[in-house]
């Protein structure tokens, strides 16, 4: 036990991205508790609702979801890398099928509204699974996916990186629609991050792969801030009107 607790501190030392999600965790636990109880003290409200949806995502993508992705991911890694598909194709599709599962929990914490106290509160931009995943997040987050399956097969990121990376991502990308973003940063990490860890992890790099230079973490960020924005451009004109629940997911005070 002692032997195995040393690798781990050791390779800890060697990896500051996963010291830096250690550190995270429990802040989005915290977080995740205090949004929970002020949701309840104002549960039948508009706020309450949002709040409640907010914290039971927490709890069950970010800790259930995230329990189960990493206590399982040795067993996920063994079977992706038995199929003969290109690894950037199996990360693209692990992770839009996360993406597309992550978006199920909280288009269906939208639809259990009045459960949460509110009938009119909402997490999504629809209740309509479809419509979200089609023409509002999913869609836009795909490109995201491509890139980081490029740069995987050419860099040697550790899951850890690519999971505060694209957590980063995730961020951006609230704060570029409305949300309390900043605020919610380590929320949001592990809820953005959980997409693309275990397709990172199962990922089998290239031997020619090479370390990346401290320059490839935000050209990364860039580049799929890019991606997604020139999709976006395309998606937004011929999408249908989405029901009118506010013009921006902006966290209520």
């Amino acid at each position: 036990m002692l032997k195995a607790l040393n690798h781990r501190l050791s390779t800890l030392k060697s990896s500051p991205a996963a010291i830096i999600v250690l550190v995270l965790l429990p802040l989005m636990l915290i977080e995740g508790l205090g949004i929970a109880l002020e949701g309840w003290k104002r549960h039948g409200t508009f706020a309450g609702g949002i709040m409640l949806m907010a914290g039971t995502l927490v709890l069950v993508w970010n800790v259930v979801g995230g329990a189960v992705m990493y206590l399982g991911r040795h067993a996920v890694r063994d079977l992706v890398q038995r199929s003969r598909m290109r690894e950037e194709a199996k990360f693209v599709l692990m992770a839009t099928t996360l993406a597309m599962l992550e978006e199920a929990v909280t288009t269906s914490l939208t639809n259990l509204g009045p459960l949460f106290g509110s009938k009119d509160a909402f997490i999504t931009a629809s209740r309509n699974y479809l419509e979200v995943v089609v023409w509002h997040s999913v869609v836009v987050i795909v490109p995201m996916f491509v890139v980081w399956a490029r740069l995987l097969s050419r860099y040697r990121f550790s899951p850890a990186a690519v999971f505060i990376l694209f957590g980063i991502n995730g961020v951006l990308a609230e704060l570029l629609i409305g949300g309390p973003a900043v605020l919610m940063a380590s929320f949001w990490i592990f809820v953005y991050g959980l997409m693309v860890f275990l397709p990172a992890f199962s990922f089998r790099s290239r031997a020619a792969a090479t370390v990346p230079h401290w320059y490839h973490y935000p050209i990364a960020i860039v580049a799929c801030l890019l991606a997604s924005a020139a999709l976006a451009l395309v998606v937004n004109p011929l999408s249908p009107r989405l029901p009118p629940f506010g013009k921006t997911l902006v966290f209520p005070t």
